[in-house]
């Protein structure tokens, strides 16, 4: 399955400054069983009404369940969803 973050930063700068290190942050999970890949998508655009980043992971009904309770996905949450101004989840096949 397809397990997509779609985020946008409060601040735009944001998005520049901390993009290496979500980078690397996501590429732990591919040592999460069931987790086969995790891409991180910046928007080519500026507008105001757009999000800054999307997360692209493919990963089995496990994977998901095992990434929602990695540290991972926690030292996301802890370390950059105060510098969220909104986000979206959204899965498919």
């Amino acid at each position: 399955m397809k397990h997509y973050i779609i985020a946008k930063f409060k601040d735009r700068d944001d998005t520049d400054r901390l993009l290496p290190e979500i980078e690397d942050l996501f590429q732990k999970t591919l040592d999460i069983k069931g987790v086969e890949s995790a891409v991180i998508h910046k928007s080519n655009s500026t507008r105001d009404n757009r999000y800054s980043i999307m997360i692209e992971m493919n990963l089995s009904q496990e994977g998901l369940e095992a990434f929602d309770a990695s540290e991972v996905h926690k030292e996301w949450k802890n370390t950059y969803g105060d510098r969220l101004e909104s986000k979206a989840i959204f899965d498919c096949d």
